[in-house]
C-alpha cells in the first residue's frame, strides 16, 4: 500500500527548535527550507504498477527499436527471404522490447519464469502474438539472456505490425535457469506459456503508456517451438477459451508424435542429431518421467555423460560431438530389442505418449509447414498432425498442410515464420 512523506515534518519542526538556539536567523533558515517543504508535502507515492498483478512481476526495456530503424532492417532481410518485405506495409511504428519475469508453477510447485514482451510504441489495443523457440541448450542464448540474436528479432519486429508479441524463456532458462530444462514436457509448457500470457494480460498502460492487450492471440513456434505451439493450441482451444480467444496458429516442423518420432529413429542406422534424443531422456529421467535408468538405454560411456551435457554451457554442436550418431553405438542392444514392446520399457512408451499430442476437432484456423529434406524432425510427423486433425472433424479449409520445397530443418526456420506471419494476416 502506498504511505504518505508527511513524516518529514516532524524533523523539520526539530531542525527549526534548534535553529532558534542558535546564531542562525530563523528568517534565512526558513526560506531555504521552503522548496524542501513544497516538494516534501503529504503527497501519496506513486503506486506499484505490479503491486496488484498476479502473474507478472516485473519489466524493463532492453531495447528500442524506431520504425525506421524496423523497416531497414525488414528491407535487408527481403532480399534474402523475400516475404519479410511483405510485413513493410504493416508496420505502424517502432518496438519497445521488454524482459519480463512472472509467476508460474511447476510440478505443482511456484516458480518465477521470463520472457520477452514486445510492444508498439503507438498507443492503441492489441491482441497478443506468442513465439515459442526452437531447442535450445545454452543459458547465453535464451531469448531475455540474447534478446538481439538473429532468431528473435524478425518475431519482436513483428510486434510493429500491431501486436503485442511475447517470446517466453522456456522452463530453465532466464529466471528459471537453476533448475533442469524439462525438454518437450507437455504440461510445464503450456502452463509456463498460459501463464505469460496472462502476465501479458497486465502489461497494461501502466508500464507500457497509452497500450492495452485484448484476449485475442495467435500462436506460432517452431520445431520444439511447433510441438509446443500445437500442445498450447490444444490447451487454449479445450481448457482456457474462457480466458483467451486464439485467432490462428502457425506450428513448423515439430515432433508432434513423440513415440513415432522414437520409433522411427531408433530404426534408422544413424541419426545426425542425438542431441535431442538424449535431451528427451535426461529431461524426463531427472524429473522421474520415465522409470528406467539412463544405463538402461543408452550405452557406455552414453549414460553417464548425458547428465553433465546438458548443463546450459554447452552449445548443441558440442553435445552432438560427445555422443554418437549410430544408433547401435548410442543406444543399449536390450533396448532396442525391446522399446517398442518389452514390459521393462513400458514406462519410456507411457511417457513418449502422454507428451504427444492427439488430434481434435479445432475450430481455429492452423498452419502446419515442415521442410521437405528436413532429417532431424521428419517431415511425416506433420503429415500425419494434419491428418489427424482433419479425421477429428477440422475444416480442412483452415487446416492447412504446406511443405517448403527442399528446405532442411534449420533452413526452414525463418521461411516458416514469415508464412506463419502471413497466414495470420487473413485472421485480423
Amino acid at each position: 500500500m502506498p504511505d504518505t512523506q508527511c513524516h518529514i515534518f516532524p524533523l523539520i519542526l526539530q531542525l527549526i527548535l534548534k535553529v532558534m538556539k542558535s546564531k542562525i536567523k530563523l528568517a534565512a533558515f526558513l526560506m531555504l527550507l521552503m522548496p524542501l517543504l513544497v516538494v516534501q508535502s503529504c503527497r501519496e507515492e506513486e503506486p506499484d504498477p505490479f503491486d496488484d498483478n498476479l502473474y507478472l512481476m516485473s519489466a524493463e526495456v532492453e531495447m528500442m527499436r524506431t520504425k525506421e530503424n524496423i523497416i531497414n532492417v525488414l528491407t535487408l532481410a527481403a532480399t534474402q527471404y523475400q516475404a519479410a518485405g511483405e510485413i513493410i506495409p504493416d508496420v505502424i511504428s517502432g518496438v519497445n522490447i521488454y524482459s519480463v519475469t512472472y509467476n508460474t508453477e511447476f510440478m505443482g510447485e511456484p516458480v518465477v519464469a521470463s520472457g520477452l514482451i514486445c510492444a508498439p510504441t503507438a498507443p492503441g489495443t492489441y491482441p497478443i502474438l506468442s513465439f515459442q523457440n526452437g531447442t535450445n541448450t545454452l543459458h547465453s542464448s535464451a531469448p531475455t539472456a540474447d534478446p538481439q540474436a538473429l532468431g528473435y528479432q524478425m518475431i519482436e519486429y513483428i510486434a510493429s505490425a500491431g501486436y503485442v508479441v511475447v517470446i517466453p524463456d522456456y522452463l530453465g532458462f532466464g529466471a528459471s535457469k537453476n533448475m533442469a530444462h524439462p525438454y518437450l514436457h507437455k504440461e510445464s509448457t503450456v502452463r509456463t506459456v498460459v501463464d505469460m500470457l496472462r502476465a501479458a494480460g497486465e502489461f497494461d498502460e501502466d508500464i507500457a503508456k497509452d497500450i492495452s492487450v485484448t484476449n485475442e492471440c495467435y500462436v506460432i513456434g517452431y520445431s520444439q517451438g511447433g510441438w509446443a505451439t500445437f500442445a498450447l493450441l490444444e490447451a487454449l482451444e479445450n481448457d482456457y477459451s474462457s480466458e483467451f480467444t486464439v485467432k490462428a496458429a502457425s506450428c513448423g516442423a515439430g515432433p508432434y508424435d513423440l513415440g513415432a518420432f522414437n520409433d522411427y529413429v531408433l530404426e534408422q542406422a544413424s541419426y545426425p542429431m542425438p542431441v535431442f534424443l538424449c535431451y528427451i531422456a535426461n529431461a524426463y529421467s531427472t524429473y522421474d518421467l520415465y522409470p528406467n535408468n539412463l544405463s538402461d538405454l543408452f550405452n557406455n560411456p552414453y549414460y553417464g555423460r548425458i547428465p553433465g551435457l546438458y548443463d546450459g554451457l554447452h552449445t548443441s554442436e558440442q553435445i552432438n560431438s560427445q555422443l554418437n550418431t549410430s544408433i547401435a553405438g548410442l543406444f543399449s542392444a536390450d533396448y532396442l530389442a525391446g522399446y517398442a514392446s518389452d514390459a521393462k520399457y513400458a514406462g519410456v512408451r507411457n511417457a513418449l505418449a502422454e507428451n504427444s499430442i492427439n488430434g481434435w476437432d479445432s475450430d481455429v484456423p492452423i498452419l502446419f509447414l515442415h521442410g521437405t529434406a528436413d532429417n532431424y524432425v521428419m517431415p511425416f510427423l506433420s503429415e500425419n498432425m494434419h491428418q489427424a486433425m482433419i479425421s477429428e472433424g477440422t475444416n480442412p479449409l483452415s487446416c492447412l498442410y504446406v511443405p517448403l520445397d527442399g528446405l532442411d530443418h534449420s533452413e526452414g526456420a525463418v521461411p516458416a515464420i514469415l508464412a506463419g506471419y502471413e497466414f495470420f494476416r487473413n485472421y485480423r
